[in-house]
């Protein structure tokens, strides 16, 4: 370890790929010792085992802290390598910049990994491998999101190097990099979804986890910032590094979020974190406490890394200079914790520590101070501060700063509808979620909207829906904006989901985005026709009439109620309409672009991808209750009971206990499923034992519209094994998870398409 962080502190002054691979040492060192299975250091003890098959052994890498830290590290010296060169555009200043600061990203977390002491010795065995990571994908679901997370960083890297240096090219060298993170992000996510359905009880690929929304934060950052060439009129060199850092800070605060045990308490990725709860209820107090843990220092970089994310984009927002020097903030932090302890950051004031992340911000803002400034319009900001001393989230009130100062410092204020829209949409977000109080959130809404109350009458031209530039503008705008406001949807009620996973809030409120994007992608592809785009307008608000009065009736758990008295059914068809409309548009405009440049031919195709995903989402996800006991089935021996137009036969138990891949002994229950009085087929829902702790093991019946997902309830095996005739199984008739799966596939054949083969970005 000494050796890797001396050398990481090399090349992080002076770049040199031939030394850069020695970075990547220790994480090897580690997976080889967990493959070999060399219990005299704490990590094999705790977390290996001889007995497990050699790719688990390889997968325990990751099963605590120090090993992802040391795997993120590697990713980080790889990239390193393969763009040692300057990327396309990107000049020899900004070049030399990026590379000193991602190894300075990979240096920071070595000290991290190195405060943890991932090779001290062992001090007696430990519970072993969890069973949720004794299965194939979580080999290689992990790594690949961590090497997602590492081109996000990537990112931001290119970033605060052109801030620093020329923005020149930025938008080819970040699209450059922009690609892969997208198929790589998409690759992990897929991934993590297919485990959640093979392995966890939930009956279905998602359930809003909160380390799997944290993930889907960089992932939709992504699709906005490769959405920034497509808008209409130039934009700003700004909007794309401040995309690109948005981009790192997500990765940044998705990792948090899996770290920062006992914050988000409802995740079941529990194996890498301490679960025990903290008091303070919201992040930033959870947060702070952690600083008393030994692992304090890796999270609080973390959240360091974020604000100075943000501190960057504002200073260079508001056109003043500050020192450089602020870039060595985290490995300085890192530092500290290597000598004082991962908890010597603990007491440290909590105001302290946010000055200090939104460093440059603040030291620009100092020497803007003899310039003067329009002091009127800094209420904006004012009011947030003050609303926090209301409601007491920090870190809230910083998302809610970020779109205040954006707003102020835009050129022409009241043009800056977007950093207004985005302000509005968090505090309705806020709101929807329960984090606020409605009358806080409604100051906050009314705050970012009174610069338009003060505004002279606009004496431009107004927008007309009838006109087909205007048509294709919206069509062109609506990407960006319905999924930049979606993030700030999914961020604020994943910041409210401390306690509780708030599927009905994701669902029903993300349920108008997505339908504004189906719609676009009909705008898009009837730009040709005004007249036909402005009847979709105008029959849009029929969606809504429709699913009001239809929704019902769309099947299964459609009835049951999602929030106040709007019923699954209703939420899904505001969605499953325009998706369906948006099906056969998306397949002519990839005909249309079939002859033409490759990228317009497969970027339809990752849209037809999205399309088939949020279908089969609606029918599988949305309208499916997996809280409700109707998908409970208690089975007798050798009796039929009927369930939704299935007929199930418990016929016999199957107990096992030599012979076993992973677990300690394995109990199923053999089932018989009949449709129409006809054998389908006939599956083993079981429980595999691991010591005192169980994993269900799912088995399905994969039909034409979709799974029938069978799941055993934990509870049963005691009884089963005492020989009792009764077992309870949980059934999910799941229509249209196919296209969930064939989606994802979908998207990433053709994001792989755009990126492998292309060197030049921008082509």
């Amino acid at each position: 370890m000494p050796f890797a962080v001396f050398v990481a502190a090399y090349i992080t002054y002076k770049p040199d790929a031939k030394l850069t691979w020695i970075l990547a040492l220790p994480f090897f060192v580690l997976a080889f010792m967990f493959t070999m299975n060399y219990d005299l250091i704490h990590l094999v003890a705790w977390y290996g085992g001889e007995e497990l098959p050699l790719k688990y052994r390889f997968a325990a890498t990751w099963a605590a802290r120090e090993g992802p830290i040391l795997l993120w590290v590697a990713w980080m010296a790889l990239l390193s390598i393969i763009w040692r060169n300057p990327l396309k555009s990107e000049s020899d200043e900004a070049h030399l910049l990026r590379l000193r600061l991602m190894n300075g990203f990979a240096l920071t977390l070595l000290l991290v990994a190195w405060i943890l002491q991932p090779f001290k010795p062992a001090e007696g065995a430990g519970p072993g491998l969890n069973e949720l990571l004794q299965t194939d994908l979580m080999v290689i679901h992990p790594p690949l999101i961590f090497l997602a997370y590492s081109l996000c960083i990537v990112l931001a890297c290119i970033a605060i190097s052109s801030i620093l240096t020329t923005y020149d090219g930025i938008k080819d060298t970040l699209i450059q990099v922009a690609r892969p993170a997208f198929f790589f992000s998409t690759l992990g996510i897929g991934l993590g979804g297919l485990w959640a359905y093979l392995i966890l009880d939930w009956g279905g690929y998602w359930a809003w986890d909160p380390v799997e929304t944290g993930s889907l934060l960089p992932w939709i950052c992504l699709v906005m910032l490769l959405h920034l060439r497509t808008r209409p009129g130039k934009t700003s060199n700004h909007m794309w590094a401040g995309t690109a850092m948005a981009c790192g800070a997500l990765a940044l605060f998705a990792t948090m979020v899996t770290r920062a045990g006992g914050v988000w308490a409802v995740s079941v990725h529990t194996f890498v974190v301490n679960s025990s709860g903290s008091p303070p209820q919201d992040v930033f107090g959870r947060i702070m406490v952690l600083l008393s843990d030994n692992s304090g220092i890796e999270v609080v970089v973390y959240f360091l890394g974020i604000l100075q994310l943000l501190g960057i984009f504002l200073a260079s927002r508001l056109g003043f200079e500050y020192s450089k020097y602020w870039l060595g903030l985290l490995p300085a932090i890192a530092v500290i914790g290597v000598i004082g302890g991962g908890d010597v950051l603990d007491g440290l004031p909590h105001t302290l520590l946010v000055l200090l992340g939104l460093g440059p911000f603040v030291e620009a803002g100092i020497r803007s101070l003899p310039q003067g400034h329009d002091w009127k319009w800094f209420a904006l900001p004012g009011v947030m501060v003050v609303l926090r001393f209301i409601h007491g989230d920090v870190l809230f009130e910083l998302l809610s700063l970020l779109f205040a100062f954006g707003l102020i410092f835009e050129e022409d204020r009241f043009m800056a509808w977007g950093w207004a829209s985005g302000g509005v949409m968090l505090f309705l977000a806020a709101s929807w979620s329960g984090m606020l109080d409605i009358w806080i959130c409604a100051i906050g809404m009314t705050a970012f909207v009174a610069p338009w109350f003060f505004a002279e009458e606009n004496t431009e031209p107004k927008l007309s829906f009838n006109d087909r530039s205007t048509q294709q503008r919206l069509a062109l705008w609506t990407p960006v904006v319905a999924v930049g406001l979606y993030l700030i949807l999914t961020l604020v009620i994943l910041i409210a989901s401390i306690d509780s996973i708030q599927f009905a809030a994701h669902e029903l409120y993300g349920a108008p985005f997505l339908a504004a994007l189906m719609i676009a992608f009909v705008m898009w592809s009837l730009r040709k026709e005004p007249q036909r785009v402005l009847y979709l307008l105008l029959g849009t608000p029929l969606i809504l009439l429709i699913a009001w009065q239809f929704g019902n009736s769309l099947g299964y758990d459609s009835t049951d109620v999602l929030g106040a008295s709007i019923s699954r059914g209703q939420v899904g068809l505001v969605i499953l309409i325009p998706a369906l409309l948006a099906l056969p548009a998306t397949l002519s405009l990839i005909k249309e672009n079939s002859s033409k440049k490759k990228i317009p031919f497969f970027a339809h195709m990752i849209h037809l991808g999205l399309v088939l995903l949020v279908i089969g989402h609606v029918m599988s996800t949305t309208i499916i209750d997996r809280g409700t006991f109707s998908h409970t089935v208690t089975l007798i021996k050798d009796e039929r009971v009927e369930w939704e137009g299935y007929e199930f036969e418990f016929t016999e138990v199957v107990s096992q206990t030599e012979g076993l891949e992973v677990g300690d002994g394995y109990l199923g229950a053999v089932i018989n499923v009949y449709e129409d009085g006809e054998l389908i087929e006939t599956v083993e829902p079981g429980v595999l034992r691991f010591d005192t702790r169980s994993r269900s093991e799912v088995d399905r019946i994969s039909m034409w519209h979709g799974d029938l997902v069978l799941i055993m309830d934990g509870t049963q095996a005691r009884s089963l094994m005492e020989g009792s005739d009764l077992v309870r199984i949980m059934v999910y008739d799941l229509p249209g998870i196919h296209l969930v799966w064939g989606g994802w596939a979908l998207m990433l054949f053709a994001s792989l398409a755009i990126w492998a083969p292309r060197r030049d970005p921008t082509h």
